[in-house]
Protein backbone atom coordinates (compact mmCIF):
# COMPACT_ATOMS: atom_id res chain seq x y z
CA UNK A 1 0.00 0.00 0.00
CA UNK A 2 2.68 2.56 -1.03
CA UNK A 3 1.23 6.04 -1.47
CA UNK A 4 3.91 8.95 -3.19
CA UNK A 5 5.03 10.91 -0.79
CA UNK A 6 8.24 13.35 -0.16
CA UNK A 7 11.39 12.21 1.38
CA UNK A 8 11.68 11.73 5.01
CA UNK A 9 14.12 14.66 5.20
CA UNK A 10 12.32 16.96 3.28
CA UNK A 11 9.05 16.02 5.89
CA UNK A 12 11.11 16.93 9.12
CA UNK A 13 12.27 19.93 7.20
CA UNK A 14 8.52 21.09 6.44
CA UNK A 15 7.15 20.20 10.02
CA UNK A 16 9.86 22.20 11.66
CA UNK A 17 10.12 25.28 9.42
CA UNK A 18 5.84 25.08 10.57
CA UNK A 19 5.70 27.94 12.80
CA UNK A 20 2.49 28.63 12.81
CA UNK A 21 1.37 25.29 13.08
CA UNK A 22 -1.19 26.00 15.95
CA UNK A 23 -2.66 28.70 14.45
CA UNK A 24 -4.06 26.92 11.13
CA UNK A 25 -4.21 23.28 12.31
CA UNK A 26 -8.26 23.36 12.81
CA UNK A 27 -9.01 19.74 11.50
CA UNK A 28 -5.89 18.76 12.62
CA UNK A 29 -6.87 19.36 16.53
CA UNK A 30 -10.58 18.17 15.63
CA UNK A 31 -9.38 14.73 14.64
CA UNK A 32 -7.02 14.42 17.88
CA UNK A 33 -10.18 15.18 19.94
CA UNK A 34 -11.92 12.58 18.21
CA UNK A 35 -9.09 10.18 18.24
CA UNK A 36 -8.99 10.95 21.79
CA UNK A 37 -12.17 9.36 22.50
CA UNK A 38 -11.25 6.11 21.40
CA UNK A 39 -8.50 6.01 22.87
CA UNK A 40 -9.72 7.11 26.16
CA UNK A 41 -12.79 4.41 25.86
CA UNK A 42 -10.33 1.02 25.23
CA UNK A 43 -7.26 2.15 27.55
CA UNK A 44 -6.43 -0.08 30.42
CA UNK A 45 -4.92 1.20 33.47
CA UNK A 46 -1.43 2.49 33.82
CA UNK A 47 -0.94 1.84 29.93
CA UNK A 48 2.02 2.23 28.07
CA UNK A 49 1.50 4.24 25.44
CA UNK A 50 3.55 4.85 22.13
CA UNK A 51 2.51 8.37 20.20
CA UNK A 52 4.05 8.77 16.53
CA UNK A 53 3.58 11.96 15.11
CA UNK A 54 3.25 13.70 17.99
CA UNK A 55 3.81 17.31 16.40
CA UNK A 56 2.76 20.01 18.83
CA UNK A 57 0.89 17.98 21.10
CA UNK A 58 -2.75 17.92 20.23
CA UNK A 59 -3.64 14.20 20.66
CA UNK A 60 -1.27 14.21 24.28
CA UNK A 61 -3.45 17.31 25.41
CA UNK A 62 -6.51 15.19 24.49
CA UNK A 63 -5.89 11.94 26.00
CA UNK A 64 -2.90 11.85 28.45
CA UNK A 65 -4.96 13.91 31.12
CA UNK A 66 -7.81 11.58 31.06
CA UNK A 67 -5.72 8.11 31.52
CA UNK A 68 -5.32 6.58 34.82
CA UNK A 69 -1.18 6.81 35.27
CA UNK A 70 -0.06 6.57 31.70
CA UNK A 71 3.42 6.07 31.34
CA UNK A 72 3.26 8.21 27.38
CA UNK A 73 6.34 8.63 25.12
CA UNK A 74 5.72 11.58 22.52
CA UNK A 75 7.60 10.74 19.28
CA UNK A 76 8.16 12.98 15.88
CA UNK A 77 10.40 12.97 13.07
CA UNK A 78 10.61 16.38 13.13
CA UNK A 79 12.75 17.93 16.56
CA UNK A 80 11.19 20.95 16.86
CA UNK A 81 8.07 20.29 16.35
CA UNK A 82 8.94 17.62 19.10
CA UNK A 83 9.95 20.25 21.33
CA UNK A 84 7.04 22.28 21.01
CA UNK A 85 5.10 19.80 21.76
CA UNK A 86 7.69 18.73 25.33
CA UNK A 87 7.06 21.75 26.03
CA UNK A 88 3.36 21.98 26.36
CA UNK A 89 3.80 18.36 28.11
CA UNK A 90 6.86 18.28 30.63
CA UNK A 91 5.34 15.12 32.36
CA UNK A 92 5.77 13.16 29.26
CA UNK A 93 8.32 11.21 27.79
CA UNK A 94 9.73 12.11 24.47
CA UNK A 95 11.83 11.49 21.66
CA UNK A 96 12.62 11.97 17.78
CA UNK A 97 11.87 8.81 15.57
CA UNK A 98 10.88 7.87 12.28
CA UNK A 99 8.07 6.11 13.01
CA UNK A 100 7.41 4.06 10.19
CA UNK A 101 10.90 2.14 10.72
CA UNK A 102 11.24 2.79 14.36
CA UNK A 103 14.12 2.72 16.80
CA UNK A 104 12.69 1.62 19.99
CA UNK A 105 16.01 -0.18 21.77
CA UNK A 106 15.46 -0.22 25.06
CA UNK A 107 11.37 0.40 25.28
CA UNK A 108 9.32 -2.15 26.51
CA UNK A 109 5.95 -3.38 24.56
CA UNK A 110 3.34 -1.13 24.25
CA UNK A 111 -0.23 -0.73 25.40
CA UNK A 112 -1.30 1.72 22.74
CA UNK A 113 0.47 2.60 19.82
CA UNK A 114 -1.77 6.01 18.63
CA UNK A 115 -0.82 8.62 16.12
CA UNK A 116 -2.99 11.38 14.96
CA UNK A 117 -2.46 12.15 10.92
CA UNK A 118 0.75 11.11 10.34
CA UNK A 119 0.64 7.84 9.43
CA UNK A 120 -0.47 9.00 5.51
CA UNK A 121 3.25 10.86 5.06
CA UNK A 122 4.70 7.13 5.29
CA UNK A 123 5.66 5.54 2.24
CA UNK A 124 4.43 2.26 2.67
CA UNK A 125 1.45 2.52 4.81
CA UNK A 126 0.51 -1.01 5.19
CA UNK A 127 4.59 -2.38 6.29
CA UNK A 128 4.87 0.68 8.40
CA UNK A 129 2.08 0.03 10.11
CA UNK A 130 2.95 -3.83 10.75
CA UNK A 131 6.08 -2.24 11.71
CA UNK A 132 4.54 -0.31 14.43
CA UNK A 133 2.35 -3.31 15.59
CA UNK A 134 4.98 -5.60 16.70
CA UNK A 135 5.78 -3.47 19.36
CA UNK A 136 2.82 -3.84 21.04
CA UNK A 137 2.20 -6.04 24.18
CA UNK A 138 -0.49 -9.17 23.53
CA UNK A 139 -4.03 -7.76 23.61
CA UNK A 140 -2.77 -4.16 22.85
CA UNK A 141 -4.34 -1.60 20.29
CA UNK A 142 -2.73 0.79 17.90
CA UNK A 143 -5.43 3.02 17.10
CA UNK A 144 -4.16 5.41 14.00
CA UNK A 145 -5.85 7.95 11.73
CA UNK A 146 -5.18 8.69 8.68
CA UNK A 147 -6.01 10.64 5.52
CA UNK A 148 -7.82 8.74 2.82
CA UNK A 149 -8.97 8.93 -0.93
CA UNK A 150 -11.48 12.14 -1.74
CA UNK A 151 -9.21 14.76 0.63
CA UNK A 152 -9.36 18.41 -0.72
CA UNK A 153 -11.63 16.78 -3.77
CA UNK A 154 -13.15 20.18 -4.59
CA UNK A 155 -9.25 21.29 -4.98
CA UNK A 156 -8.17 17.84 -7.36
CA UNK A 157 -12.06 18.48 -9.17
CA UNK A 158 -10.86 22.13 -10.14
CA UNK A 159 -7.18 20.64 -11.59
CA UNK A 160 -8.83 17.76 -13.16
CA UNK A 161 -10.90 20.47 -15.44
CA UNK A 162 -8.20 21.70 -16.96
CA UNK A 163 -6.10 18.63 -16.95
CA UNK A 164 -4.21 18.85 -14.45
CA UNK A 165 -3.64 16.97 -11.21
CA UNK A 166 -3.01 18.55 -7.87
CA UNK A 167 0.41 18.11 -6.14
CA UNK A 168 -1.06 16.86 -3.07
CA UNK A 169 -0.13 13.19 -1.99
CA UNK A 170 -2.23 10.37 -3.51
CA UNK A 171 -3.94 8.92 -0.18
CA UNK A 172 -5.44 5.22 -0.32
CA UNK A 173 -8.90 4.35 -0.47
CA UNK A 174 -10.99 2.78 2.34
CA UNK A 175 -11.39 0.14 0.51
CA UNK A 176 -7.80 -1.15 -0.51
CA UNK A 177 -7.40 -0.55 3.91
CA UNK A 178 -10.98 -2.69 4.75
CA UNK A 179 -8.79 -5.31 2.42
CA UNK A 180 -5.79 -5.50 5.63
CA UNK A 181 -8.52 -7.14 7.75
CA UNK A 182 -7.64 -4.19 10.03
CA UNK A 183 -11.16 -2.28 11.76
CA UNK A 184 -11.69 1.19 9.95
CA UNK A 185 -14.18 3.94 10.92
CA UNK A 186 -14.32 6.81 8.98
CA UNK A 187 -14.91 10.31 9.31
CA UNK A 188 -15.48 13.87 6.97
CA UNK A 189 -13.96 16.99 8.23
CA UNK A 190 -14.26 20.55 6.50
CA UNK A 191 -12.45 23.89 7.18
CA UNK A 192 -13.31 26.82 4.72
CA UNK A 193 -10.44 29.28 3.44
CA UNK A 194 -12.00 31.75 1.44
CA UNK A 195 -10.12 31.84 -1.39
CA UNK A 196 -7.73 28.96 -3.16
CA UNK A 197 -4.12 31.67 -1.73
CA UNK A 198 -5.87 30.82 1.69
CA UNK A 199 -5.69 27.19 1.32
CA UNK A 200 -2.22 27.08 0.24
CA UNK A 201 -1.04 29.26 2.56
CA UNK A 202 -2.74 27.38 5.27
CA UNK A 203 -0.92 24.03 4.19
CA UNK A 204 2.42 25.54 3.89
CA UNK A 205 1.88 27.06 7.73
CA UNK A 206 1.03 23.19 8.91
CA UNK A 207 3.85 21.65 6.97
CA UNK A 208 1.88 20.21 4.03
CA UNK A 209 2.28 21.89 0.92
CA UNK A 210 5.12 20.07 -0.07
CA UNK A 211 4.38 18.67 -3.31
CA UNK A 212 4.16 14.58 -3.78
CA UNK A 213 7.18 13.15 -5.43
CA UNK A 214 7.52 14.03 -9.34
CA UNK A 215 5.02 16.67 -9.48
CA UNK A 216 5.49 18.94 -12.26
CA UNK A 217 4.34 23.11 -11.36
CA UNK A 218 1.54 24.13 -12.93
CA UNK A 219 1.54 27.18 -15.48
CA UNK A 220 0.14 30.48 -14.26
CA UNK A 221 -2.71 31.05 -16.59
CA UNK A 222 -3.98 27.36 -15.48
CA UNK A 223 -3.34 28.17 -11.90
CA UNK A 224 -5.66 30.97 -12.06
CA UNK A 225 -8.52 29.33 -13.60
CA UNK A 226 -8.08 26.09 -11.21
CA UNK A 227 -8.33 28.72 -8.29
CA UNK A 228 -11.18 30.25 -9.79
CA UNK A 229 -13.22 27.08 -9.73
CA UNK A 230 -12.15 26.14 -6.64
CA UNK A 231 -13.04 29.82 -5.05
CA UNK A 232 -16.29 29.27 -7.02
CA UNK A 233 -17.45 26.21 -4.34
CA UNK A 234 -16.54 27.88 -1.41
CA UNK A 235 -12.80 27.06 -0.92
CA UNK A 236 -13.99 24.09 0.94
CA UNK A 237 -10.94 21.77 2.02
CA UNK A 238 -12.12 18.87 2.75
CA UNK A 239 -10.21 15.93 4.98
CA UNK A 240 -11.83 12.66 4.48
CA UNK A 241 -10.87 10.81 7.88
CA UNK A 242 -10.25 7.21 8.58
CA UNK A 243 -9.57 5.53 11.99
CA UNK A 244 -7.52 2.55 11.69
CA UNK A 245 -7.51 0.05 14.75
CA UNK A 246 -5.49 -3.05 15.05
CA UNK A 247 -5.37 -5.52 18.16
CA UNK A 248 -2.31 -7.69 18.57
CA UNK A 249 -3.47 -10.96 19.01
Amino acid sequence: MAVQTPSRARIAQAFDAAATYDTHAVVQRQVAAWLAERIVAVAPTAPRVLEVGCGTGFLTQAAWPRLDRPDWLMTDIAPEMLARGQARMPGVRSRVLDGEHPDLAGEAVFDLIVSSLAVQWFTDLAAGLRRLAAHLAPGGRMLVTTLVEGTFADWHNAHRAEGFAAGSPSYPAVAALAETGWHITTRTFEQRHGTAAAFMRALRAIGAGTPRAGHRPIPPGAMRRIARAFEAGGAVATYEVALIEVTAS
